[in-house]
């Protein structure tokens, strides 16, 4: 780096820490732990670049459901402790998952603190929104999550997930109603087993 480069990064150093400091974590943690229950559409974007579409259910802690347009019978479920993955294409049981040891577990904790040691790598602030970068310091080896929230009011917008391989899976939500009652059989990997085609 040469010396002009150098005093040009140094000077930028306090408008980084500015900027950074603008970023209203504590709203977004309030949010979090507001934040019981949702539904509402999504549209995920794969690793190979496919999208998929669909609907997904929420209940904290530790449950989501996606229900996939297409393929029909395509689904991933979290009851709290397991993520099942339904894919008519390959399995007619569901592929089983630790929950704590994907991303979407700490997306779907019953409380989740912001300033818990090692878990917010980077908080920036745009005209898109705000954007945490959360890792599990438990199982950092698991991947990483970068939340998007709409900043006025404060709500879920987007997850980006990136593997430990680098493989980056991008969930946009829309048409999202919150705190709402939803039927604890939705969460159910059992009882969606039973009843799979």
């Amino acid at each position: 780096m040469d010396r002009r480069s150098l005093l040009l990064a140094l000077a930028l150093m306090p408008l980084a820490r500015a900027a950074a400091a603008a970023v209203n974590v504590s709203a977004v943690e309030g949010y979090l732990a507001g934040l019981r229950s949702a539904q509402g559409s999504f549209r995920q974007t794969n690793p190979n670049g496919s999208v998929q579409t669909g609907r997904f259910y929420l209940q904290k802690p530790g449950r989501i459901r996606f229900e996939y347009d297409a393929p029909k019978g395509a689904m991933v479920i979290a009851d709290g402790t397991w993520v099942g993955v339904f894919d008519p294409k390959s399995n007619r049981n569901p592929t089983r998952y630790p929950l704590d040891k994907t991303p979407l577990g700490l997306l779907l904790r019953d409380r989740l603190s912001l300033t818990e040691p090692g878990l917010v790598l980077g908080a920036t602030q745009d005209a898109n929104g705000i954007d945490i970068t959360v890792v599990d310091p438990r199982a950092p080896d698991s991947g990483r999550m970068v939340m998007t929230f709409s900043p006025a009011p404060v709500a879920l917008k987007q997850w980006e997930i990136t593997t430990k391989a680098g493989a980056r899976t991008r969930v946009v939500l829309t048409d999202v109603t919150t705190n709402i009652s939803l039927d604890p059989s939705l969460f159910n990997i059992e009882l969606a087993a039973a009843r799979y085609p």
